[in-house]
């Protein structure tokens, strides 16, 4: 595996991770603040991870995808095949037991999918202009 493609999965893996455990602390400190309690299993962080990881790898396949289908349905096929990979894992891992509890994580999905795309983007321009003023100064020093 190249280190663009370890690059992604690590990144994508890393901003989800973090976009889900930053929702459920809201949850739970809202959760608490409304006098409920609110608790995980042991081995939700380590399911969460895990999830993450496998959600990195469509980005893997949208990003090297060909020019032949529009960018639109290859987004609508990310969003899909991740809202399925997160609604099969909630049911295996328990995330949910009930509606109101799947509501909470289609909730969480659209939150940490809008927020994922949207770091990705700073990350890029960010890349971009590190690119960009490497080649300005190289430029400079001929």
């Amino acid at each position: 595996m190249d280190k663009n493609r370890t690059k992604v999965i690590f990144e994508e893996t890393l901003l989800i991770s973090t976009g889900i455990f930053f929702m459920i602390g809201i949850g739970g400190v809202i959760t608490h603040l409304s006098g409920g309690e609110y608790s995980l299993d042991w081995y939700h962080p380590l399911s969460i991870i895990f999830i993450s990881f496998l959600c990195s790898l469509p980005t893997l396949f949208l990003r090297e995808m060909d020019g032949g289908k529009s960018e639109v349905w290859r987004v609508v096929l990310h969003c899909l095949s991740l809202f399925a990979v997160v609604s099969l894992a909630g049911w295996i891992f328990k995330w949910y037991t009930d509606i109101s509890g799947y509501i909470s994580v289609v909730i969480i999905f659209i939150v940490v999918y809008i927020f994922v795309w949207l770091s990705s983007i700073w990350m890029g321009k960010v890349d971009e202009n590190k690119i960009n003023k490497a080649l300005k100064d190289f430029h400079d020093e001929e």
